[in-house]
């Protein structure tokens, strides 16, 4: 069953207010309805204004919540670009969700081929969630869309000794997938069976 549409109105007139308190109450509303798969598209244009918050906490609850949107297969005019620019953002949390809704929206069938050298910086990131999240995105770009590019494949070899097993295992992941593009690659290899990305569900 859908929530009813006076009560997502609601959420969205809110999430346009301005007023800090408004806006964090409503994202908090919004991802419980989208933990119930039962949100819609229409609060993609109110969410799309909120990616440039100034506040960081407000900028991870809008990216989860485009991100959520996406896995929910919703249909609607999601902002790729945005996202693309918010890979480079100061906080790790909003990089990190930024990949995730770029990966999901991968499996969706939508994606960018200039997101494939900004996910390529964020192998470099500090973050072990960050890097680990940038490797799915490209994976899924290579996996659902058969968008990849040989640059990356320099990096996620370095990886597979990475420290963290969730960045190593995902690298060698991706790396399948990249292959497995040939010839555009130059390289050729079956892929396995899919991956999930973490703790984002």
């Amino acid at each position: 069953m859908s929530v009813p549409s006076k009560r997502l109105a609601a959420i969205n007139e809110d999430l346009r207010s301005g007023e800090k308190d408004r806006m964090s109450l409503a994202l908090r509303s919004l991802n419980e309805i989208l933990r119930a798969r039962e949100a819609d598209a229409s609060s993609l244009p109110a969410l799309t204004m909120l990616l440039h918050d100034d506040d960081a906490d407000i900028r991870r609850s809008a990216t989860w919540s485009v991100g959520k949107l996406a896995q929910n297969k919703v249909a609607g005019d999601f902002p790729l670009d945005d996202l693309i620019t918010l890979l480079g953002d100061e906080d790790a949390e909003v990089r990190e969700n930024a990949a995730w809704a770029l990966g999901e929206l991968a499996g969706t069938g939508a994606g960018r081929e200039e997101a494939i050298e900004r996910l390529n910086a964020l192998m470099d990131d500090a973050s072990a969630h960050v890097r680990g999240m940038a490797i799915w995105a490209l994976g899924r770009m290579a996996e659902r869309m058969h968008l990849a590019h040989c640059s990356s494949v320099p990096r996620l070899e370095a990886l597979l000794k990475d420290k963290s097993l969730y960045v190593s295992k995902g690298a060698e992941w991706t790396l399948e997938r990249i292959r497995a593009l040939e010839p555009r690659t130059g390289l050729g290899e079956r892929p396995t069976e899919g991956r999930q990305p973490p703790s984002h569900q």
